[in-house]
């Protein structure tokens, strides 16, 4: 079953919402594949989200977002505040059960 593109609905800034979610699910697959420094890793993607956006922009049909840059580092860093926050609660738990 297909839907046409008028029956998506649609809301002000939802590609900003596909962007955070694309990124978000990006870093967790670069966190898996890349075990590098949580610092790194943002670099990495953060540049990577820049240089969408720059061949965006040369692009005739296609324009250049900050918009979309900030949603793509949003969702990276907010991957990698989740996964920093549950290593650290993880490792709490192992020391509680260790005692």
């Amino acid at each position: 079953m297909q839907v046409s593109s008028n029956q998506v609905p649609r809301f002000e800034n939802a590609d900003k919402v596909v962007h955070f979610v694309a990124f978000f699910v990006l870093a967790l697959t670069f966190h898996r594949a890349f075990p590098i420094p949580i610092w790194a890793a943002l670099i990495v993607l953060t540049l990577y989200g820049v240089a969408i956006e720059w061949v965006q922009g040369m692009l005739p049909y296609r324009s250049a977002s900050v918009g979309d840059l900030v949603a793509d580092a949003a969702g990276a860093s907010t991957y990698y505040a989740w996964a920093y926050w549950r290593f650290r609660r993880n490792q709490s738990r192992q020391k509680k059960k260790a005692k």
